[in-house]
């Protein structure tokens, strides 16, 4: 099983969760919450949260999980804490952060955020041409998002999959990116990647295979077929971060000539 945790921006609609307490409409902020906060948009679903300078996105972890996930556009310790307030009060049980490298995770953790998980960030250099995948590996321009949720549904466990919200943010996470299928026949698609472009540096942001059909190498033909296209779009590396006790995952990067940088990234929690 290959499972990835984008950065993203990370990505997570269509989706329905218990809220507790009233839902401000676009604009406004809650009397009610101990600091005050300025929301657009309407929860369940991604949302955009404001005070003065500071900004914020968040949206529910997923489909399956009624927590909360934060991306810090810009602010600090106060707005955090205040964005976890407005969030809980929402209805969400916890609040996870977006992976954060060492340097950047002092804010959150004087908001009271403390480590959820541990993410390794590996690293493919592009110099070396790139092995040819083992399977007819084709980019798909209108991609079948349902398709893709289907195989992403059976490939993961419920916190790790994706729903229709992360993956359309991880295909809008840079300016620029493909969606690489296998196809199976006229039946649909076995497996698909997600490869976000940018100039030195692009990303592997998803890679799942129907589990029907793991153990055929269809994974690596995924990861082989991203490495290329982000090698002809003019890129020297290709990032991704994966769990740190996903060993297959691990065992198939290595292989493939992945590097596990020293720094990790964590998603760390609060409440």
């Amino acid at each position: 099983m290959v499972r990835f945790c984008h950065a993203p921006g990370i990505s997570r609609s269509g989706v329905h969760y218990g809220v507790r307490g009233r839902t401000p409409g676009e604009g406004m902020a809650l009397a009610d919450t101990p600091q005050r906060v300025f929301q657009r948009g309407t929860w369940p679903g991604p949302i955009s949260l404001r005070r003065g300078w500071a900004r914020a996105e968040a949206r529910p972890w997923n489909d399956a999980v009624d927590d909360a996930t934060l991306r810090l556009v810009r602010g600090g310790t106060g707005f955090i804490d205040a964005c976890v307030q407005r969030l809980t009060h929402l209805g969400a049980p916890s609040v996870y952060s977006s992976p954060l490298a060492p340097s950047a995770r002092k804010p959150w953790e004087s908001a009271g955020f403390v480590e959820f998980l541990e993410l390794a960030l590996m690293r493919l250099a592009l110099e070396p041409p790139v092995p040819a995948p083992c399977h007819l590996v084709v980019r798909d321009d209108d991609y079948d998002v349902d398709q893709m949720l289907s195989i992403d549904r059976a490939a993961f466990d419920p916190f790790w999959r994706f729903d229709r919200t992360a993956l359309v943010e991880s295909t809008q996470a840079t300016s620029k990116s493909s969606v690489f299928v296998i196809r199976d026949g006229d039946l649909g698609i076995t497996g698909y990647a997600v490869v976000g472009y940018g100039h030195a540096i692009s990303y592997l942001q998803r890679v799942a295979v129907d589990p029907k059909w793991q153990g055929e190498g269809m994974g690596r033909s995924l990861v082989r077929a991203a490495a290329r296209s982000a090698r002809r779009h003019g890129s020297k590396a290709l990032l991704l971060n994966t769990q740190r006790d996903n060993e297959p995952a691990l065992g198939l990067y290595e292989a493939e000539g992945y590097v596990q940088l020293p720094e990790s990234l964590a998603v760390l929690k609060a409440g």
